[in-house]
């Protein structure tokens, strides 16, 4: 078992930004970890993982939240309102990972999805709301 330790992640900016998310908790079935950069907890983004072990097979899920905040107007009556989030944009992936699978077939599920993700195709669709066609 490998010890919580901060993740060092890069942002999607054209010079890409190393972000570091430090640990907040870690149970036997979950690790959470935030970006603490901003100071209001309220929007902090934040990276979980969870590895459940089940009978047949490991459940590997991963999530990434993006709290966007709400911008404070020019017209806020002489005083500061609370820190709001306006939306949030949220990342998923979940591997089923039978007990039965080799090591060779659990690296090229990883590699096929990361690669997956870096597609040109994911790319559009995220990016700019794009089909494939």
């Amino acid at each position: 078992m490998s010890a919580i330790a901060a993740l060092v992640l890069n942002d999607g900016q054209v010079a890409p930004v190393a972000k570091t998310f430090t640990p907040m908790d870690c149970t036997s079935a979950l690790a959470t970890w935030s970006d603490r950069t901003s100071g209001i907890a309220l929007g902090m983004p934040q990276v979980t993982l969870s590895l459940l072990t089940g009978k047949e097979s490991v459940k590997v899920t991963g999530k990434v939240t993006l709290p966007v905040m709400e911008v404070i107007s020019g017209s806020d009556g002489g005083y500061t309102p609370s820190p709001k989030v306006a939306y949030t944009v949220l990342s998923k992936f979940e591997m089923v990972l039978p007990n039965r699978s080799s090591l060779q077939n659990r690296k090229d599920v990883s590699a096929f999805l990361k690669n997956f993700l870096a597609n040109a195709a994911v790319t559009k669709a995220v990016e700019e709301f794009e089909r494939p066609y």
